[in-house]
């Protein structure tokens, strides 16, 4: 059976990212075949840069891995931009597999406001919450959805992350979130690419 193994940043995202791929790949490109391994956590963007050949070792070196996503936070710059930049410096070492980079703009939590209305009512949020304007445009998201909940209780990222990427809608994320649409996009190519490759390519997304 293969598996895409996910390079990811905190260790929210170690508990979240496998329920977010699994979901993208039942419910979205429908390939049962497919699984998600447990992630390798690098920490951000900089430290990732720094140890990208020895990450990237130790994801490909996995038994079963068919292909590695690279899933990190940006808070401030182009996602398209620097996921082009990494991909081009992935790409020289000749990865023997498919490698997707993902940059979840600002923050994986603007998916959430992306898809706010799936989770009104529950983990502290209110019935009926909504957010007007652009869910990428919004630092401090988890800051934000601490605003939300009842007064003593605040957003946790292990106990929130994984919960809400359970039951968050991902068509509303998709639609209100371009770095949504390249991960749904990324973790196609992993799963349909007939040989080893390395996205986004130099045109970009």
């Amino acid at each position: 059976m293969p598996y895409i193994v996910p390079i990811v940043e905190g260790h929210g995202d170690v508990k979240a990212v496998p329920i977010l791929v699994r979901r993208i790949i039942q419910e979205h490109i429908q390939a049962p075949d497919w699984q998600c391994d447990h992630p390798i956590r690098a920490g951000n963007l900089a430290y990732l840069s720094n140890n990208l050949e020895r990450y990237l070792r130790l994801a490909l070196l996995k038994p079963k891995c068919s292909g590695v996503l690279i899933l990190l936070d940006l808070d401030d710059g182009c996602p398209k931009e620097e996921a082009c930049r990494l991909a081009e410096r992935i790409r020289k070492l000749s990865p023997p597999k498919p490698v997707a980079v993902v940059l979840a703009h600002r923050e994986y939590e603007a998916w959430f406001v992306a898809s706010l209305e799936s989770l009104a009512g529950q983990y502290g949020l209110p019935e009926g919450i909504q957010y007007v304007g652009d869910p990428e445009a919004k630092r401090g998201v988890k800051e934000w959805l601490t605003a939300q909940m009842p007064k003593g209780e605040s957003y946790d990222e292990t106990y929130h992350q994984p919960r809400m990427t359970a039951k968050m809608d991902i068509d509303s994320a998709y639609s209100r979130s371009r770095s949504f649409r390249r991960l749904l996009h990324a973790v196609g190519q992993i799963v349909q690419a007939s040989g080893p490759c390395v996205t986004p390519d130099r045109c970009g997304f």
